[in-house]
């Protein structure tokens, strides 16, 4: 069964768009919008593990250019 998880993202200042398109296009990643509040972008993430989402988030989305920090929240069942 698949592992899902929402990505929330704060950006570096004036970068929202650009880390919008950038995580939009991460593969994995099966939609992602702006946010107002603590976070800028958040990002719904589906895996076939635990440690494919974390390999998603570690090495994909925090390489985004302007991805300041993210909280991962796992969907549960």
């Amino acid at each position: 069964m698949p592992v899902q998880a929402y990505v929330f993202i704060r950006v570096l200042k004036g970068n929202a768009n650009i880390v919008l398109k950038g995580v939009s296009r991460v593969k994995g990643v099966k939609s992602a919008r702006m946010v107002s509040g603590r976070y800028d972008v958040v990002a719904f993430i589906e895996a076939e593990s635990l440690e494919e989402l974390g390999r998603i988030v570690a090495t994909k989305i925090h390489r985004v250019r302007g991805v300041q920090s993210t909280e991962t929240a796992i969907v549960t069942p």
